[in-house]
């Protein structure tokens, strides 16, 4: 799971994973690692954030979701951990085989290794300067009846997909902090957006974003991130068809396009119907 946090002003709004455990229903916990240069969130926290600051939670969610009928594997680097902490605490209490495998250039960047060497031969750290990159298509083919859980860097994220493709049978859950990486398009054409409570018609610019006309035109909508990962900008598809660009969705839940993120998706017909 996830929170939204409006750190000092109303455009700055950010979303950290929850790494607490699930138990605790008296707090919430996350990990912030200071990015430089970054989009400014991570140097507010650092910098404000202390010991009885009030911070606004503008909404919680969960887009990473853990399936406790499956055998779980999770591949995490850097604060990738992060969203993976509750789910291993999940599996233990479940008395699921998991296992962790935990990358990094170097074991100092690695967040949370005290705690998780409690877990024994449940964890394989791999550090990449002394020991190498880790056979990723070997652990996936030896662990075919595995749920895989990744978080971490695109470049990982990107090799734990090409590991599993030839396994057509494998499920593979992902959260992103950033977004991968597509073909981008010199044509990007103006569409219309129409409010199916009001019928109201809202013109997109082709250098502009549906968040961006939405906004502009007072539509209301709940957005944080303006990249397309965190999923707060989510909408209903009432009509049309939309042009995904979000690193979200899987490909079959593209297909099936029963809603868009307007942060950065768009359309493929001339117009299309949004629940709002």
């Amino acid at each position: 799971a996830h929170i939204g946090l409006r750190l000092g002003s109303d455009d700055l709004v950010r979303e950290y994973s929850l790494c607490g455990s699930p138990s605790d229903s008296q707090s919430w916990r996350i990990a912030v690692r200071r990015a430089d240069p970054g989009r400014g969130g991570s140097a507010y926290v650092h910098a404000h954030l202390t010991e009885g600051v009030d911070v606004e939670v503008t909404r919680i969610g969960n887009l990473f979701s853990f399936d406790p009928e499956a055998r779980p594997y999770f591949i995490a680097a850097g604060i990738g951990i992060t969203p993976i902490l509750p789910m291993i605490e999940c599996a233990e209490e479940q008395g699921l085989a998991w296992h962790l495998l935990y990358l990094g250039r170097y074991t100092d960047s690695m967040p949370f290794l005290q705690q998780l060497s409690l877990f024994g031969d449940h964890v394989t750290v791999i550090e990449s300067s002394t020991m190498g990159r880790a056979d990723l298509s070997t652990i996936v083919a030896e662990n075919t009846d595995a749920h895989f859980y990744a978080c971490g860097p695109e470049s990982l994220l990107d090799a734990v997909e090409e590991a599993i493709r030839p396994h057509p049978g494998v499920h593979l859950s992902v959260e992103r902090f950033a977004p991968r990486a597509l073909a981008t398009s010199e044509t990007d054409s103006e569409f219309t957006i129409v409010l199916d409570s009001t019928d109201q018609k809202i013109p997109v610019r082709a250098d502009q974003s549906a968040l961006s006309a939405l906004l502009e035109a007072g539509v209301r909508v709940r957005n944080s991130c303006g990249e397309g990962t965190c999923g707060s900008c989510e909408v209903v598809v009432v009509d049309g068809i939309p042009d995904h660009r979000d690193s979200i969705l899987t490909d079959d839940e593209q297909l099936e396009g029963d809603y868009m993120y307007v942060c950065v998706s768009r359309s493929l017909t001339p117009t299309l119907t949004l629940d709002l």
